[in-house]
């Protein structure tokens, strides 16, 4: 009698952390006060675009990447707004969401808002469920989605050389 196999296919479970930033400055101002204030690197890259229900078109919210190597983290600053919509409409009074992927320990989440309600253009920094969002999954999916887009159309295509 043949024997039967079961795999156990589901992925590793992905962190995330989302911290909601609300300040009354543009996204590359707030990406410098971050980088500055807190030793980060945030680099800015191709604006997310959602197609959101009210909109046939895509909108498109600032994208802002930074890779941590020592703790193994990848920080993403996104916009919560674009010229007419909310990318979250749950959380409007938040302008900018911060989403740290990986282990987030409290001991590091702690510190990390507090600095960044200590900078001076920020009106307030909290911690957000992302169970409160409820298009939570779509905006993980899109925003994964997009980064691996932007890496696939950034690697060096091999080219030969041609003889002269």
């Amino acid at each position: 009698m043949a024997k039967k196999i079961f795999l156990d296919v589901r992925p590793e479970p992905v962190y995330f952390t989302l911290i909601g930033i609300s300040c009354h400055v543009k996204d590359y101002r707030i990406s410098y006060l971050l980088n500055t204030r807190l030793g980060l690197e945030f680099h800015k890259l191709d604006d997310l675009k959602i197609t959101l229900t009210q909109k046939k078109e895509p909108t498109g919210f600032s994208f802002y990447y930074y890779r941590d190597e020592d703790y193994f983290n990848a920080y993403y600053l996104i916009s919560n707004r674009s010229e007419e919509f909310a990318l979250a409409p749950e959380i409007k009074q938040v302008d900018f969401l911060l989403i740290v992927e990986g282990v987030f320990k409290k001991a590091q989440k702690d510190p990390l808002i507090k600095a960044i309600r200590a900078i001076p253009n920020v009106l307030t920094a909290y911690e957000i469920n992302f169970a409160e969002i409820k298009n939570h999954e779509t905006l993980l999916n899109d925003m994964e989605m997009h980064f691996m887009n932007i890496h696939k159309e950034s690697k060096v295509k091999y080219q030969p050389k041609s003889k002269v």
